[in-house]
């Protein structure tokens, strides 16, 4: 028996198929050589198929059989979901059957059905792991946005803030959102925290509306105005230092167009130094509100409402 018909031998052996014709090719080469090369090759590219199949309807089954998604669904109680789930499990067996008849191109087909009808059933049950980080991811958020609004709220003047936050209630709040936190629970935990954050931005607001309308009235001279205009800059550039600085992580994409609103603030803010020094007061005034304006922006982009 030559090399090459050994060759053929094991490998359909090993493929468990036309074994008996590759014991008839030593005494047939003329006839069946050709066929028989063309059948090798028919063969690999067939096995090649099935084996791909077969991968696919392995991870199907395991997913329809052992993943907690699946459980979940069942377990779920939501009948639609559920029954989705079945039909999917029902392409699948097609799948296997017409796999088993050499159907290759029709048990993917099936298999693409199954994956398409999972992919809905899972869409219409809540994955709770799932919940649970992006709950955690936005607790953290907001936790930090918290601190970074008291840390703010506390560096104003005494006399602005008095009696426009109930720091008790507040700090009820914070606790109580703690308090969720610990027992795992960061969706239930928003809840309070929202609360908080919504006071704390309210008390801000309420804190640089007065403090506007105070000094508005104490106004004797254009000069006192402008210097008026240019501390509410230094204020407002000192708050937008600090959100950079310390802020929440989403303000990180933001960040770009935050420095082009600081980059075009200290413009104006030079343009009405030169103004004022000239004499032309009221132009360096509208010039200092447009950057006020423009810093107003920035901190409602860092999260902060004024």
């Amino acid at each position: 028996m030559s090399k090459t018909s050994f060759k053929a031998i094991k490998f359909l052996v090993g493929g468990g198929l036309l074994i008996a014709l590759s014991y008839v090719q030593p005494y047939f080469p003329g006839i069946y050589a050709a066929e028989d090369a063309a059948s090798s090759v028919d063969s690999v590219e067939v096995q090649k198929k099935k084996k791909g199949t077969l991968n696919k309807l392995n991870l199907l089954e395991y997913i329809l059989t052992r993943s907690n998604r699946a459980k979940e669904v069942r377990a779920s109680g939501n009948d639609k979901a559920i029954a989705i789930l079945r039909a999917a499990s029902e392409h699948c067996e097609m799948a296997k059957s017409l796999l088993d008849e050499g159907e290759f191109d029709k048990s993917n087909l099936e298999i693409q059905k199954s994956f398409q009808n999972i992919s809905v059933a899972f869409r219409m049950v809540v994955d709770k792991k799932k919940e649970t980080e992006v709950a955690r991811e936005q607790y953290d958020l907001l936790y930090s946005r918290v601190k970074n609004f008291s840390d703010l709220f506390n560096q104003l003047p005494a006399d602005k803030i008095k009696g426009i936050l109930d720091a008790d209630k507040l700090n009820m709040l914070i606790k109580k959102a703690e308090s969720i936190d610990q027992k795992n629970q960061p969706k239930q935990a928003l809840v309070p925290l929202s609360e908080a954050a919504d006071m704390l931005e309210q008390a801000l607001s309420d804190a640089r509306k007065d403090e506007t309308v105070i000094y508005a009235l104490e106004f004797l001279t254009p000069e006192d105005e402008y210097n008026y205009e240019l501390q509410r800059n230094d204020n407002y550039t000192l708050l937008i230092n600090m959100i950079m600085d310390a802020g929440p992580p989403e303000n990180r994409k933001k960040l770009p167009l935050i420095r082009m609103l600081v980059n075009k603030n200290e413009e104006l803010v030079v343009e009405a130094d030169n103004l004022f020094k000239n004499g032309a007061v009221d132009e360096a005034i509208i010039l200092l509100e447009k950057g006020n304006k423009t810093l107003v922006r920035a901190l409602r982009l860092g999260g902060l409402t004024l």
